[in-house]
């Protein structure tokens, strides 16, 4: 796994690896907790959502029951779902990309790959997952604060489940995330440790994730286009084999490209691999970044006003067997 160290950040030395944060009998995740002394009371709180005829829930349970409940909610799901994934980006403009899967996939099977997961998937702070049934709205999502957010048509459902699951209702409940508090990933101990990473290109492997773009994002406030923006976006991409005696070969890097839109730069940033005989793989993070924030050494390559991708940083490349799938 050397080739990807330089996409991960190490973590802040806050506190041992060890120890996770207890207050008031409540257990924090490693990834997410608060800044100052908050107990989060455990239970969940509700809404109806008028415009799409459903009911919204968001649960809070300590750390060990966490991936319990998330399991226990998630089999009220029909058998087929869509997957939804958030991985944190260092977007000035947003938090994290969501990503999909195009078609409905075995819920279950998804099930049993965030078991093999749990480490990752039950503390990292920078790792959201879930599924969702559409006709009528089914969802259940573990987001980065490992708080569970459900939303479905059948109230009834929900609740007896959640009180099967003692977990209590409580009015105008308060999140620890709505207060100051720390969002870390999982430590990277060495080389072969396992991060959120490495946890969402097994996804996006298993199951074809793709990037959701939200149009709303690329307007302001008067719902007019941002126009020209600078992204920086991580790719793994893949040289397939042309010759016989080839070698199929991988490569990590970070491509700097200006474009309007999150699917604009994606596009571009596959024409330019195109135009090398190579494919963009998957789009590790994809973040937007102020001019002013670039350094001199970009800024001076950067010309600012075209579209189109204006610096690669140097490749680590490594051997790749899924280049013809």
């Amino acid at each position: 796994m050397e080739e990807k160290e330089f996409l991960r950040r190490p973590a802040p030395a806050k506190r041992e690896i060890t120890e996770r944060t207890v207050i008031g009998g409540f257990t924090y995740p490693f990834g997410a907790y608060p800044e100052a002394e908050f107990t989060q009371q455990p239970g969940f709180d509700s809404k109806y959502i008028k415009e799409g005829g459903y009911f919204y829930y968001q649960v809070a349970v300590s750390h060990q029951r966490a991936l319990e409940v998330f399991y226990d909610l998630a089999a009220l799901l029909p058998a087929k779902v869509y997957l939804v994934a958030q991985v944190h980006t260092d977007d000035y403009y947003k938090e994290s990309d969501t990503y999909i899967t195009e078609n409905p996939e075995d819920r279950d099977e998804f099930l049993g790959w965030v078991r093999d997961w749990a480490d990752v998937v039950g503390d990292d702070g920078f790792f959201g997952l879930g599924m969702f049934a559409e006709d009528p709205t089914a969802e259940v999502f573990l987001d980065e604060h490992k708080t569970i957010h459900v939303y479905h048509h059948n109230p009834d459902l929900i609740e007896a489940a959640l009180e099967r699951l003692n977990i209590p209702f409580l009015m105008d409940m308060k999140m620890f995330w709505d207060q100051p508090h720390y969002h870390e990933p999982l430590p990277l101990v060495d080389e072969y440790s396992e991060d959120y990473l490495t946890a969402f290109e097994d996804l996006a492997d298993r199951y074809e994730l793709i990037l959701e773009e939200d149009e709303a994002e690329n307007l302001d406030e008067q719902g007019a286009p941002l126009g020209m923006t600078c992204w920086k976006v991580d790719v793994r991409g893949y040289r397939p084999v042309k010759e016989p005696g080839d070698r199929a070969m991988g490569f990590y890097s970070t491509v700097y490209v200006n474009a309007e839109s999150r699917f604009e730069a994606t596009d571009l940033i596959d024409s330019y691999m195109e135009g090398r005989n190579e494919f963009a793989d998957l789009y590790l993070q994809m973040a937007r970044v102020p001019g002013e924030l670039l350094t001199t050494g970009l800024r001076r390559l950067n010309p600012g006003e075209e579209p189109g991708v204006w610096y690669e940083t140097e490749r680590v490349e490594f051997e790749w067997d899924g280049a013809q799938n």
